[in-house]
Formats: C-alpha cells, structure tokens, sequence
C-alpha cells in the first residue's frame, strides 16, 4: 500500500475536474462520498467552504491510495480504511469525494477534499507527507496490508512512446494511448501487423469479440503480462484498424523503403551465428524481428517491424528473403546446442570413467599393500620357528 498526497490548488476544482474527466473516458468511477450534497455535483458543497476563508490560498486535498497485487483488499473494505485514513489525516469531519480509478492496469484510489472547514478555519497540514505515512503504518495491521514507500515516477507528458511501455513510469493507460496512436502511424496491411507494432513497444493487443481493444503491458526481459488488460474509447477498435489498414493498400511503400530492410536483414542472416545474434543485429539497425511459429517452434512466418520507416513486412514481400532461411538459422542453433551438449557428454563420461579407473587401482594398490603388510608380519614369526 503506498499513499501519495498531490501538492494544493487554489481551488478543489482542479482535483475534481481531473477525477471527474477520468469518469467520463470510462477510466474511473465514484466509489463514494462524504457530506456531498449532491455527488454529481460536487463542486457546489466544495464552493461553499473555499467562500468561507478569505486568507487560505491553497484549498485543494487531493491524495490517492494506491494497493499493491498482494494487498488483496477488497473495495468494501478499501472504503472503511478511507474513512479511517481521513480521520487520522484531519479530514474525518471534512467534505470528500472517492473515486476508483483503473487506468493504469491495476485498481487504485484518488481522495478529494477541502483544507477548510464549515467555519473557515484551516485545516493544519504540519508535516502532512509524514503523517500520511504514520497512518498507513497504522492502518497496516488492522487491514492487513504491507506499507511500501511512494516512489519517484517519471512524467508519462515526457514519455517517449518509441522507448516502449515502461512500468515504473506509472500512468499505465496513458503510455499505451500514446503508444497505440504511434502505432497507426505506421504503413500495414494486416489486422496483426498492428499486434507485432504493438509488442515491437512492449504491449500486447486483444482484439475482442465486440471489436474493441484491450492493451496489455508487457515485462520487455520475460513478455509476461505486468498489468491487467485496459480498454477505453482512446484506444482504435478492429474496425479503426482495418480502415486504416484499406488506406494503407491505397499508398504502396516506396522501393527504398523496402530495399533498406532488405539488404540489412540479408546482410544479418549471412553474418549472424544465432538468432539471438540476429535480433540483437537488427534491433540495432531500428528493426524488430517477429517470428511465427508452430508448436514444436518450427518458424513458418517472418515479420519485419522498420521503426525507421514506420514499415511492416512481411519476409516474402522483401526480394530474397524466405521464412525458410530463418528457420535453417533456428536449426543451426539448435544443432550447436546438440553439439555441445554432447561434448559435455561425452567429457562427462570420460571424467567418470577416468575416476572409475583411479579408484580401481587405488583398491588394487591398497590390496598388494595389505598383502605385503601380511607377509612382512608372518617373516618374523616363521623366522622364530626355525
């Protein structure tokens, strides 16, 4: 559980519009209120207080709390640790508006209030960040949760969509809008090519059976899932997509365009010793490498992301190039790995049978020892006989 308060405004109109606009692109609901008049109409019981002090500049409170995945707290339950957080923050007897939010991939709560009260009086806000903290802590136990530290997160406004989803830059449906609308930029012309574009930036893309889009951060290292799926009315549908792709038929790319990605990617299959040589060849030359497989990882289909360009190919549109010489690449590597493995094998066993023959003789020597012990013991005896 980590909990964030924003810096005030001068009015909690600024705090209210921000929320109330993530309601209407369907990325936020109202989960409750407090001593609102009217909750569709909040500002009207928040004018009344900020009216009611003529020397409080900053009026807003706007804080949001933000559970982790292993919290598992419920919403009933999240709502009863609001109100005990705004009791302990000074806020318990306050106005207050609480929305669920849900557009970075995870649910999360933004608080909205005001710093003055029915009789003007300020509320104090001495070392605010620190109690804030103090009351996580306080909380913790009761609600069962663990107390992170907020972190400092980089501005989704200075995020560049070619870097790619980024997790720790927060703000998750607001990277994948950018990213997205960066995608429908590029020249395709398949329903998929706007996937592979998609993934080439670290998202994954489901097309839904309605024909909305649901996008997906994806961990760049391992291509697992890192959010929950997102959809909302600034992401292009299947059928935005498809009259894209249609005015894409209508301008063919030109042949330079096309020869570029050829003569690098020819250039890599006959220098790179390993696919993951290639990629790494070719990524470097701003082009992602998109491989379609069946179940046994035999490769039938190649697709060729230019971000140079903004230019997705197919293999067989490029003169010279086939799935085919890709998945003799694929081969190589895997009778390296053979290889390789034998050898390790092999020296494997000749270690152990190396060791098998050391122990041998050692029991052998350690035998003609004991013999010898025997008949140096038995010489003196026999010797008193005679």
């Amino acid at each position: 559980m980590v909990g964030k308060i924003y810096a005030p405004a001068p009015s909690v109109s600024s705090a209210v519009n921000y929320n109330e606009k993530k309601v209407a692109e369907g990325k936020a609901s109202v989960t409750f209120s407090s001593k609102i008049a009217d909750p569709k109409n909040p500002m009207k019981t928040f004018e009344v207080y900020e009216k009611g002090s003529i020397r409080t500049q900053k009026m807003s409170f706007h804080a949001s709390i933000n559970p982790s995945v292993t919290d598992k707290i419920t919403e009933d339950k999240m709502a009863d640790f609001i109100r005990d957080y705004m009791d302990k923050m000074g806020y318990g007897n306050q106005p207050y508006m609480v929305y669920k939010h849900w557009d970075t991939g995870r649910l999360h709560w933004h608080i909205t209030s005001v710093r003055v009260d029915e009789n003007g009086r300020k509320i104090p806000d001495h070392q605010e960040h620190r109690r804030s903290q103090q009351a996580l802590e306080e909380l913790a136990q009761k609600y069962g949760f663990e107390v992170g530290k907020s972190k400092g997160e980089k501005k989704v406004a200075d995020s560049n969509p070619y870097n790619g989803f980024d997790k720790k830059a927060g703000e998750y449906a607001s990277q994948m809008e950018k990213i997205a609308a960066l995608a429908m930029q590029y020249h395709f012309k398949e329903d998929r090519h706007f996937d592979v574009v998609m993934r080439s930036f670290n998202v994954e893309a489901v097309h839904r059976p309605d024909g909305i889009t649901a996008l997906i951060g994806l961990d760049p290292k391992t291509g697992k899932h890192v959010t929950e799926p997102i959809t909302n009315k600034d992401i292009p549908t299947l059928d935005q997509i498809r009259d894209h792709i249609e005015q894409c038929k209508k301008n063919n790319v030109k042949t330079r365009e096309k020869q570029r990605v050829t003569n690098i990617t020819s250039a890599g299959l006959k220098n790179c010793k390993t696919m993951l040589h290639l990629r790494r060849y070719l990524t470097k030359s701003g082009i992602y490498l998109d491989l379609s497989t069946t179940k046994d990882g035999k490769i039938f289909g190649v697709t060729l992301v230019d971000h140079h360009t903004k230019c997705v190919f197919k293999a067989s549109e490029l003169d010279g190039l086939k799935a085919s010489m890709f998945e003799s690449l694929r081969l190589g590597d895997m009778l390296k790995e053979d290889k390789s493995t034998k050898e390790e094998k092999t020296k494997a066993e000749e270690k152990s049978n190396q060791d098998s023959e050391f122990m041998d003789l050692a029991v052998s020597a350690l035998g003609n020892e004991s013999s010898r012990r025997s008949e140096d013991e038995e010489m003196p005896t026999k010797g008193k006989r005679l």
